[in-house]
């Protein structure tokens, strides 16, 4: 039986004999489920097995990428000499002809053996698992009036070979899922979710005393019943760990990303060693992270992953970059390369990043406060990194009074100009944690961490009922 890894060899070897500069190829076998469970019913479920190769060449200095769910080598080397040729003839039209910055050729195999494999755990076990989560939360009060939760796992098995020499082998579990409840009384609703995730196995469920996070949950969503308007205008406010992850992701990682740098749309263009925030706030990417949600060795391009430093004491000290992006700000590759699937190219993508921990008690943040506002995690938002604004809606907030934290609050946001917040920030707490999520750029999904500590900023703009 042929290996994958000679096929992929064979696939850039003959992209190099039909006039390539350079190709790599991935080929991918990805085993998936998901699974929703609302009330007392599946609402969805799917599994399925996706599998095939992509392929980047380059030449003439513009790149052409094909993919398929075919694997005939045959078919796929016609492909490739029309692929050449395409990229030859896009390359006539461009001034500013694409080339990758160097890196080492690279040999590894990391396997990652959960003791749960996603691909081979029962799937009554996974829909077990939601139905409790459900029925715990629902039998908790009358006035939560519906639970949903949701699994989606996913196993996937990976090759890399490049024409400079690289073959990758890769396998990497992960499992994500969540719980939402809505909460009803007196003609007001509120609703509240929790996100949970591991590139492991199903060991990790194992983990969650399901009486506990449902209690928690229903808790979040009883407690924001009794919330009250709040206020509108500049105050001091105090950031959890997950809208302080959310923001510096958002606002700020996004910014940071190479191709927007080298295309002149992100703020911080050109500012290498400036000032960007206050000497408290120091911001990693960090693809190295232990058991981070988005850690991992290699990027798609074969490219070894780093614990990227992108501010440090408030200067502004790297950006994450690709090996085209590399080359165009004349910097080193730093594994930020990263694609979907095989069915996309890789891009500039950030994997865990978060800010660094400060000196701070959590509780010595609030302690100077007269009247602030405390925010807690994010129900989405907007950013323009072009211009470097944000707006963020908070999951839940709570007002400061005299230190202590006091009524809740209904639809807070928290906005204003991404490097005045963090010129802004005067504490920075002890407390870290870590939080999953999927980030989407140009049509592609990855999974991306995102955290920090908790985070007290001075004159914030927050925005909430009149």
């Amino acid at each position: 039986m042929i290996r994958v890894e000679d096929v992929l060899i064979k696939i850039v070897e003959n992209a190099i004999k039909f006039g390539a500069e350079y190709a790599d190829a991935r080929y991918e076998k990805i085993f998936s489920t998901t699974i929703m469970y609302s009330n007392d019913r599946i609402e969805r479920i799917s599994t399925g097995i996706n599998e095939g190769i992509g392929i980047r060449v380059l030449a003439n200095g513009a790149f052409s990428f094909l993919s398929t769910n075919v694997i005939d080598v045959n078919s796929i080397l016609q492909q490739i000499k029309d692929s050449v040729k395409s990229a030859i003839s896009f390359g006539e039209k461009r001034k500013d002809k694409i080339k990758l910055a160097a890196t080492k050729t690279v040999k590894d195999k990391v396997i990652i053996k959960p003791k749960y494999p996603p691909e081979e755990y029962p799937l009554e076990n996974k829909v077990s698992f939601l139905k409790d989560l459900v029925s715990i939360s629902r039998e908790k009060d009358k006035r939560i009036v519906n639970a949903t939760s949701l699994i989606t796992d996913i196993s996937k098995y990976k090759v890399l070979v490049t024409s400079e020499g690289t073959e990758i082998i890769y396998k990497q579990p992960r499992v994500y899922f969540g719980l939402d409840v809505v909460a009803f009384e007196a003609g007001r609703s509120s609703w509240f979710g929790i996100r949970k995730a591991s590139p492991t196995g199903y060991e990790y469920i194992k983990n969650f005393d399901t009486e506990v996070l449902s209690n928690e949950v229903v808790q979040k969503a009883l407690k924001m019943l009794k919330a009250k308007p709040a206020p509108a205008g500049r105050f001091t406010v105090v950031v959890d760990n997950a809208l302080t992850g959310v923001f510096i992701h958002e606002a700020f990682g996004h910014a940071c990303e190479g191709d927007a740098i080298a295309a002149g749309e992100s703020i911080l263009k050109g500012r290498l060693g400036e000032k960007v925030g206050s000497e408290l706030v120091t911001v990693y990417d960090d693809s190295t992270l232990h058991e981070g949600w988005g850690s991992l060795k290699y990027d798609d391009e074969g490219v070894p992953t780093q614990k990227r430093v992108l501010v440090e004491k408030g200067y502004l000290k790297g950006y994450i970059t690709n090996r085209e992006s590399a080359y165009k700000l004349n910097l080193s590759p730093n594994g930020g390369g990263r694609a979907q699937s095989y069915n996309h190219p890789p891009i500039v993508r950030m994997s865990n990043t978060y800010i660094v921990p400060g000196d701070y008690s959590k509780e010595e943040l609030f302690e100077d406060i007269k009247y602030g506002v405390y925010l807690l995690g994010s129900r989405g938002g907007q950013v323009d990194i072009s211009k470097g604004t944000f707006q963020f809606n908070a999951k839940e907030a709570y007002l400061i009074e005299n230190g202590e934290i006091t009524t809740p609050l209904l639809d807070v946001s928290l906005s204003g100009y991404t490097l005045e917040i963090l010129s802004n920030v005067d504490a920075v707490s002890k407390d870290f944690d870590m939080w999953p999520g999927f980030c989407g750029k140009s049509g592609q999904s990855v999974p991306a961490g995102t955290g920090g500590p908790h985070i007290r900023i001075k004159n914030a703009i927050v925005g909430g009922r009149r």
